[in-house]
Order: structure tokens, then C-alpha cells, then sequence
């Protein structure tokens, strides 16, 4: 089965189903590091530096033929809950090449892949029009959404699918495939589908953790490969008050947050006075009572002073401005960095999957090792990704930063591996001989 690759990245999508003899003879991305990653790991040099907006891009579509699927990761910047959502972000429409490539291929299956906030951002609106524009070419199309970790991923990682058939029979004998491990939705995010199907979820093992993937890394300094993005000293400074399950974090109070002022030594030093005064302040932002803004509200002086049951004044809210502690909203007062309220320097479980591996995952600022102090190795994101040893990134010649967010935007090979399979198992007798 012959099958071409767009918006490539590494590879990520791809492998999985080259391990299930799917030849991928076209590849294309936009990212030099990426072509160079790729070509390092799939043979015949077969990916190319290529914008699916380019008329280059159109003319390598009409020297290709007899192509059975299409694959495509499209970017998803305007949907990421990692980032700003943006409706009018113009990578939102690249998946138009996509749709450009099914028409003029005309492959028996194709599979695209993006993250789920598609389906909840803009009231799904491009989610229904990218399925809308699917179905105008002719085709039959399923999409749902589904966690890698219940495909044998050591990482909750949530993405929709869309699979997409030239042919009824296909589309009416397609199954998604069935989970194979344990793991559910994590704090406020909706439950999928095959969360229902409790029965069958306790029959299955455990999900795969952070220790089965890396465990056996620790000892082993040739996977030692990570960048510090800034000083060693002030990220040592900081990371050693984090525990296992905790984050820097000054406006979630729970047993999981580390203050700020809690690391005197890099934020400055606070007296207990004023520790009264932010924690009263951290303790009631979130309250009805003192407004609606989704994060949190600023206080005043006097809600503070009732709340705390002192009397601060003017100039020691104005001390912790000028170090940073509190800033100012119209006229009153609120916790700097109340926008991270998802928290930084993050140490995950190490008995846990993985939260999801993200493009800086190589900065100790967002994630840190479960074990050790220091930010994840390329080759340990790389396994928590799913992807095997024999995947090489660094070898390609591409620099480790690269790396590290080529390895993030990847679709993680064991969650591809399985719907490859599903698609195999479509193929008449005559075909698995090609296949098998």
C-alpha cells in the first residue's frame, strides 16, 4: 500500500503505519529539521522541503500515482490548548492541501489527524467544515476523538481523528481501534467515549507510566541530551522545592502548588506579614462574591484587611508590587502571575503516564524530571512518545532545540501503530500478501 505523507514533521504519524508495510513514497513539510529528521528514518530520501501553498507542491502531486492513503498531521496553532487560539490564525485553512491532495490522488483511505480542542473550540466550527469539506470530495468519513493512553502511550494525550474511504465497504466494515490499556480524562476535561465502556476498561492493564518508558534511562548518561534555557543555578534554585506532583504555582491553592514566595532566594525575601497578606489574596481571587473573571479577581485593601482579619496599609501592597508579587487592576490588587494558572515547572508522577510532551518540554520552566533535577532527555520525550530507540533525531544532524519540538508535535507512533492496524484489517486476502 503506497501512501503519502503531508505536513510530515518527523515522522510521528507515519511510522506507525510503515510498521505495518505501508510504503510512504512522498513526504512533504515546510520545516527544513524536520525533512532532515525524516529522511534520517525512512528510507529512499523520499520527503522534501515543501509548503502545501507552493505550485511546487501541485506539481509533485501530479507526478505521483497509484497512491492508497494520505496522511496528515495539519497544524493546529489556532486550536492548541497550549497556546493562543486564534479563529482567524491563517494555519487554521492549511488544511486545504490536505483536501488538495485527496482530489487529485484519489487514494482508497486517508487519515488526518489534529488536536481535540477542534472539537470544542468555535463551537466546532471548523471541525464541521473540515468534515464538510472532507465528504465534497466524494468520501465516506468517521472522526473521534482518542487518548493515546489507552493505546499502550506512557502520556495522556488526547487527539481527534478523521479516517476517510473511497468505497462504502470500507467504511461500513472500518473499527476504530480498541483500547488496550487503562487511562481516563484527566481534571477538567470531558470523557471520551470508550470511558463509558467501564466494564471492558477493567479487564485491561493498567496505562503505561513514565517509570515503564524511562526507567531504565536513569543510569545510562548517553540519553543525557537536554538543554537548560536558562541559568543552571537559578533553575536549581527553583526546581528543588518542587515535589513529586507539584508545580510553582501562586494562584491554584492546593497541596500541589510551590509559592513563590515560598523560594525567597530567587523571588526575594517576604516577611510573615506579608505572607498573610498574599496567601489571603490567593485563597479568596476565585470567589463570586469578588467578581467574575474566569481566573480570578483583584481585592482591595479593605477586602483584604476584613478577609485577613489585619490592618495592612497602601505601601506594603505598593512593596510587593515593586518585587513583583502583586500587580495592579483597577485600583486593586491580584497575584502576579495569575496567568500561569496551570502552573510552571511542573514535576510529574513518576508511577503516572506522562502529561502531554509539548515542544519545550526540554525546559525545565514547564516540565522536570519525575526523579532527578533536571529537564527530559531527547531520547526519553522521544519515549514517551512512543517512538522506538532505533528512531534517531540528533544523528540527523538537526540541533537539539529542534529535537525537542519536532518530538512535541508528533503524533505518537503507538497511537498511529493502531489505527494502522484497524486499516490493515480492511484489506482482502489478496492484499495482506502484500501487507502481512
Amino acid at each position: 500500500m503506497r501512501a503519502v505523507s503531508l505536513y510530515s514533521g518527523c515522522g510521528g504519524l507515519d511510522y506507525g503505519f510503515h510498521e505495518n508495510d505501508f510504503d510512504v513514497v512522498y513526504a512533504c513539510d515546510n520545516d527544513e529539521s524536520a525533512v532532515k529528521c525524516f529522511n534520517q528514518n525512512f528510507e529512499g530520501n523520499v520527503a522534501v522541503v515543501r509548503s502545501v501553498e507552493s505550485p511546487e507542491f501541485i506539481n509533485d502531486l501530479e507526478r505521483l500515482n497509484d497512491i492508497d492513503l494520505v496522511l496528515g498531521g495539519f497544524p493546529c496553532q489556532g486550536f492548541s490548548k497550549s497556546g493562543p487560539k486564534k479563529k482567524d490564525d491563517i494555519r487554521n485553512k492549511l488544511y486545504l492541501g490536505m483536501v488538495k491532495a485527496i482530489e487529485e490522488l484519489q487514494p482508497r483511505f486517508f487519515v488526518a489527524e489534529n488536536v481535540d480542542g477542534m472539537a470544542q473550540n468555535y463551537n466546532g466550527e471548523f471541525l464541521n467544515t473540515i468534515f464538510s469539506d472532507f465528504e465534497a470530495l466524494g468520501y465516506h468519513v468517521k472522526y473521534k476523538i482518542l487518548n493515546a493512553v489507552n493505546y499502550g502511550v506512557p502520556q495522556f494525550r488526547r487527539r481527534i481523528l478523521f479516517v476517510g474511504f473511497n468505497n462504502l465497504r470500507d467504511y461500513e466494515n472500518f473499527e476504530w481501534p480498541s483500547p488496550t490499556h487503562k487511562g481516563g480524562s484527566r481534571n477538567g476535561e470531558f470523557k471520551l467515549e470508550d470511558e463509558t465502556d467501564l466494564f471492558r476498561l477493567q479487564e485491561l492493564p493498567e496505562a503505561r507510566t513514565i517509570s515503564d518508558a524511562i526507567g531504565d534511562l536513569l543510569e545510562n548518561d548517553d540519553v543525557i541530551d537536554h538543554l537548560w534555557s536558562e541559568s543552571p543555578e537559578r533553575q536549581n534554585s527553583i526546581i528543588e522545592h518542587i515535589g513529586p506532583g507539584q508545580k510553582l504555582c501562586n494562584v491554584r491553592f492546593s497541596d500541589t502548588s510551590v509559592y513563590t514566595w515560598q523560594i525567597p532566594e530567587v523571588f526575594g525575601e517576604v516577611t510573615e506579614r506579608e505572607i498573610i497578606l498574599l496567601e489571603t489574596i490567593g485563597k479568596n481571587r476565585r470567589k463570586k462574591k469578588y467578581g467574575n473573571i474566569p481566573n480570578g479577581n483583584p481585592l482591595s485593601i479593605s477586602v483584604v484587611n476584613e478577609l485577613s482579619e489585619m490592618n495592612f496599609i497602601k505601601s506594603e501592597f505598593e512593596s510587593l508590587v515593586d518585587r513583583d508579587y502583586l500587580k495592579i487592576r483597577d485600583g486593586k490588587y491580584d497575584l502576579k502571575g495569575a496567568m500561569f494558572c496551570s502552573g510552571l515547572y511542573k514535576r510529574p508522577l513518576w508511577n503516572e503516564p506522562s502529561p502531554t510532551v509539548i515542544t519545550v518540554f526540554d525546559n525545565p520552566r514547564y516540565f522536570i524530571h519525575p526523579l532527578e533535577n533536571r529537564p527530559f532527555s531527547v531520547r526519553e520525550c522521544a519515549r514517551l512518545q512512543s517512538f522506538p530507540d532505533n528512531f534517531e533525531f540528533l544523528s540527523s544532524g538537526i540541533p537539539i532545540k529542534d529535537a525537542y519540538r519536532l518530538i512535541g508535535n508528533a503524533v505518537p507512533v503507538g497511537l498511529s501503530r493502531s489505527i494502522a492496524s484497524s486499516l490493515v484489517q480492511l484489506l482482502t486476502p489478496a492484499e495482506n500478501q502484500h501487507v502481512a
